[in-house]
């Protein structure tokens, strides 16, 4: 996950060089470079693409941090032994869900009484699917961040997030249009400038540091056990 956002820096730091060069301002913080274009018309096309592509990366990074940090909260829940009653309400509708997918029309009998019997039994542990209940699906924004949190239970500050939304709304947006076909790489790219896509990655970057911190300390202080034992 880091070396996404590596790549994300790396590769905005490598833009900022070439649109210095376009206006004849020397980039002192960059290697040199030799790029062979007969036509201006030509460069700047394909520098408008390449912004795009920046839009692409810090989509990846948003969505592979998401599910990253949601992975180890899934894998830190089924290795911690609780029973249906021990854990938060969030947590047992997941489960719940989760386990009517699994019924069979055939066998819908004893599939629900088996499920209902493990709700009661105390010596059997519930425990999530990740690969099977948790889902991006290209939808990665500060609203689904925010219904992510709310479904698993893990407690935030709405003013948080309020700096965020329209940062990641936009990526979003972008990245759909780009993977759909509904603009062009290069029409895109000329919407917006380097400014512009560094504070996009800086707000970005804000939003999912305080996303990650909330799920750790959910982790950490196994905020997912009830309180109510």
């Amino acid at each position: 996950m880091d070396n996404l956002k590596i790549e994300v820096d790396r590769f905005i730091v490598f833009l900022k060089s070439i649109e210095r060069t376009f206006v004849g301002i020397p980039f002192d913080d960059c290697y040199s470079f030799k790029v062979e274009i007969v036509q201006h018309n030509e460069a700047e096309a394909i520098f408008k693409a390449m912004k795009s592509n920046v839009v692409i990366m810090l989509y990846n990074y948003v969505e592979a941090a998401v599910r990253k940090t949601m992975s180890d909260f899934y894998n830190k829940f089924n290795t911690s032994t609780c029973s249906y009653s021990e854990v938060i309400l969030e947590l047992r509708k997941l489960w719940i869900s989760s386990k009517v997918k699994d019924i069979k029309e055939s066998t819908i009998v004893s599939d629900v009484f088996e499920m209902i019997e493990n709700s009661i039994n105390q010596e059997f542990f519930i425990s999530l699917d990740f690969e099977k209940d948790f889902s991006l699906s290209g939808n990665a924004d500060v609203r689904t961040i925010k219904e992510i949190l709310y479904k698993h239970g893990v407690p935030f500050e709405e003013s948080q997030f309020s700096d965020y939304g329209g940062s990641l709304k936009s990526i979003k947006d972008m990245r759909n249009s780009l993977a759909h076909g509904n603009i062009s790489f290069e029409d895109n790219g000329g919407r917006f400038s380097i400014q512009d896509i560094n504070e996009l990655k800086n707000k970005t970057y804000q939003c999912l540091d305080y996303f990650i911190s909330l799920i750790n300390s959910a982790i950490i202080n196994q905020e997912f056990m009830s309180q109510d034992i």
